[in-house]
């Protein structure tokens, strides 16, 4: 693979991402995070595992470049079924899956780190869906898993980011911590895991993954829905362009 590893530490397994320089997705990227995961739900010696990222950022989103490509409903439906693919994946990690977010967790970074259970933040960290701003419709229904409903959807509507910090006053991040400790607490938290039984930690994650999560790709599918009808739009197009050429859009709603 070449944006994903896999390294362990005792039973605690380490995933780290490195797509330089912001860790954006592109579907080569989706593809090897679902491989990443499987090697991690074959390997019995793993009971608990760490989810990070090099650089300064966890993952910024999505690669704007390849959202070019799906201009018309086919194309946009398509792309989002390998999207949603990937980002679920996570959500299918067998053991209890620690995040550690540093820097900007923002679009596909927040989904990845809303299906994580637990999650570590740095005091860098920055959370958001910023999709609004190049057209689409996404990762709203993995935001409503960290924050209340209100203030979700004020974050969709308006792109605006919030702290660690702030996540943590609502329960979404468990501790804010200095960036060259992220990785250090993030350990101690793995640690607190491995005094139970490995097989009843497994046992958890799949009762509480079958009770919550069981319609979370369905609901990803609505938003998706909406982004392929939008992607035919003068709007969409202008979203696009404005973003690449770091000017304020002039929409039409047509």
């Amino acid at each position: 693979m070449d944006f994903f590893s896999i390294k362990k530490e005792g039973n605690i397994g380490i995933l780290t991402m490195n797509r330089p320089p912001t860790n954006s997705f592109n579907l080569q990227t989706y593809r090897e995070v679902q491989e990443s995961i499987e090697t991690i739900n074959k390997d019995d010696d793993i009971w608990v595992a760490i989810f990070r990222a090099e650089g300064k950022n966890f993952c910024t989103g999505n690669d704007v470049k390849e959202f070019t490509k799906i201009m018309g409903p086919e194309a946009a439906a398509d792309y989002a079924n390998k999207v949603s693919i990937g980002i679920g994946s996570i959500g299918t990690c067998r053991v209890p899956l620690i995040g550690a977010i540093n820097g900007m967790a923002l679009g596909t970074g927040l989904a990845l780190a809303s299906l994580c259970d637990v999650l570590v933040a740095d005091e860098n960290a920055k959370f958001g869906i910023p999709e609004a701003r190049v057209g689409i419709v996404g990762a709203a229904c993995f935001i409503r898993r960290m924050l209340p409903e209100k203030l979700h959807r004020h974050m969709a509507f308006s792109c605006e980011m919030m702290t660690g910090e702030e996540m943590k006053a609502f329960g979404a991040v468990l501790k804010v911590v200095p960036a060259d400790r992220l990785l250090a607490e993030s350990i101690k938290v793995a640690e607190r895991y491995l005094v139970n039984p490995p097989l009843v930690l497994r046992g958890f994650k799949s009762a509480m993954n079958t009770n919550e999560n069981a319609a979370l790709r369905e609901k990803y599918g609505v938003e998706a829905g909406f982004t392929a009808k939008f992607s035919v739009t003068e709007d969409f197009k202008e979203a696009l362009a404005s973003f690449f050429e770091k000017r304020k859009p002039v929409y039409k709603a047509r």
